[in-house]
């Protein structure tokens, strides 16, 4: 089965040598699949206690202006640190404004499709934690996103996928097989296709053995499911069962299996749908310590790509703050706000 061709991949950067290990992830993924690389930092206004924009001694405006100048070098120092070639790059960006919008709208202006970044809020975070970007981003975007939590191997060797048995599952199977077909880099990735059932003969699964035909009847399920997408064709995924409690039969096989990757799909933003919702995806992305490939909807891409996006706020400023940013006067300034 043939993946589609990626054009561009997304890195989010924090521009810090500990947070090294995403951006080598995003860049090793890039060039398995082929793609380019848009390498983007979001970045705030100086700052005093209370969130007041710094109008100290130095005008805020020659803050901005020396301290964008020292994030180029920053970056340009990354850039050559982890020999990303300059015909890899599709852009680079240093953006003000909040980081989830920044990366939200800057891969939908560049037409990323994938988003890469940190899965905790600092590159000195403890592996088993998602930060308050990473969770918006994948709240909020219409992409892909990848959260990496420890340097990611490239070519893949072993990818877990979380399935249910819906047509919104399938979407979300046939998008992250598309993708993997694509980071492979030729290797043989070992595919573990895992449902958790919470029933058996319609009671709940608690711990209890379960009976053969019972098993047999699920796994029979769980196969016709694999047989549907397309992208399953010519690969081989080998099919798993478990009961009992969803997130937590999957956090366990991932401790124990230890895959390099496991694929997830974001909950649908309208309906409802019985396996793999907000509240089992998010104790997944908050307690598993592997990195994770989020899928959004489909039914979210197409709403976001109709024109759905995130839009900048108005936020009053004091006069004696504008006189600093804005010589030529006003009652507002256009920034990002978190």
């Amino acid at each position: 089965m043939m993946s589609k061709k990626r054009q561009s991949v997304l890195i989010g950067t924090t521009l810090n040598p500990a947070g090294d290990k995403v951006v080598a992830s995003g860049i090793r993924l890039a060039r398995s699949m082929g793609a380019k690389v848009h390498l983007v930092h979001a970045y705030d206004l100086p700052r005093i206690p209370g969130g007041v924009p710094s109008i100290l001694d130095v005008p805020v405006g020659e803050r901005l202006d020396s301290g964008r100048r020292a994030l180029v070098e920053r970056m340009d120092l990354q850039i050559a640190r982890l020999g990303l070639r300059p015909e890899e790059i599709a852009s680079t960006t240093l953006h003000l404004g909040a980081a989830h919008r920044v990366l939200i709208e800057t891969a939908r202006r560049s037409g990323a499709d994938l988003i890469v970044i940190g899965a905790a809020e600092s590159d000195e975070a403890r592996t088993r934690l998602i930060g308050s970007t990473a969770d918006r981003v994948v709240r909020k975007t219409d992409r892909p996103v990848l959260l990496v939590r420890d340097e990611l191997t490239v070519p893949l060797t072993r990818v877990l996928l979380p399935v249910g048995l819906s047509a919104f599952a399938a979407e979300a199977l046939e998008e992250g097989l598309e993708l993997l077909g694509g980071m492979a880099g030729g290797r043989e990735t070992e595919l573990e296709a895992l449902f958790v059932s919470a029933e058996v003969d319609g009671r709940a699964a608690r711990g209890q053995s379960i009976p053969d035909p019972a098993r047999a009847v699920a796994t029979g399920r769980l196969d016709s499911f694999l047989a549907g997408p397309r992208s399953t064709a010519g690969r081989r995924i080998a099919s798993r069962v478990e009961f009992g409690f969803i997130d937590r039969e999957i956090l366990t096989r991932i401790e124990r299996w230890r895959p390099d990757l496991v694929v997830l799909r974001s909950h649908e933003r309208s309906g409802v749908e019985p396996f793999l919702l907000g509240r089992v995806t998010m104790a997944l992305l908050r307690q598993g310590d592997a990195c994770v490939l989020v899928i959004p909807p489909l039914a979210a891409r197409a709403g976001m790509g109709a024109g759905k996006v995130e839009t900048m706020e108005e936020v009053e400023v004091a006069p004696e703050v504008l006189a600093h940013v804005d010589p030529v006067g006003g009652s507002t300034i256009r920034w990002r706000t978190a």
